[in-house]
């Protein structure tokens, strides 16, 4: 489904850990005019993020839905051996338990996730945006295509 907006991918900008990776969302985010999607936490980035987003939306899926979904993931991209956006990893089933795989990283953070989420709503830095919290796959789908009527 399109919505006529530029797609910042978080991950394609690397590390949020590197020395000038506010300044690559900065740039990213102006580059993008007035409609964009930023797709991800903008992790120390997000005084680059939030003042200028008039919605937010975040997922907040069941451990078992994520569970599903990366592990059916990390599966495709055994057996195909292909990455797929930011995810590269074509590990074998018997190495996602290494601590920088998708799976052990889920695994371990998703109630940290769920509080964080829980957290940036409530938070004044985005009382400005109208907020969404979606924790079905479904409820997202539904809202999406609510759009475009």
């Amino acid at each position: 489904m399109r919505l006529n907006a530029r797609h910042i991918e978080r991950d394609a900008l690397g590390d949020d850990e590197a020395p000038g990776f506010a300044a690559l969302v900065a740039a990213a985010v102006e580059a993008a005019g007035r409609r964009w999607v930023f797709d991800g936490a903008p992790y120390n980035a997000e005084t680059q993020v939030y003042p200028h987003a008039d919605a937010l939306v975040a997922l907040d899926y069941p451990r078992r839905v994520v569970w599903r979904r990366v592990v059916a993931r990390s599966l495709r991209l055994w057996l195909t051996r292909r990455g797929d956006g930011a995810h590269t990893s074509t590990s074998p089933p018997w190495r996602w338990w290494a601590p920088t795989h998708p799976v052990r990283w889920a695994a371990q953070t998703h109630a940290a996730r769920h509080a964080e989420i829980a957290a940036l709503l409530a938070q004044p830095d985005v009382a400005h945006t109208q907020r969404f919290r979606f924790t079905s796959p479904r409820q997202a789908a539904t809202w999406l295509a609510s759009l475009h009527r």
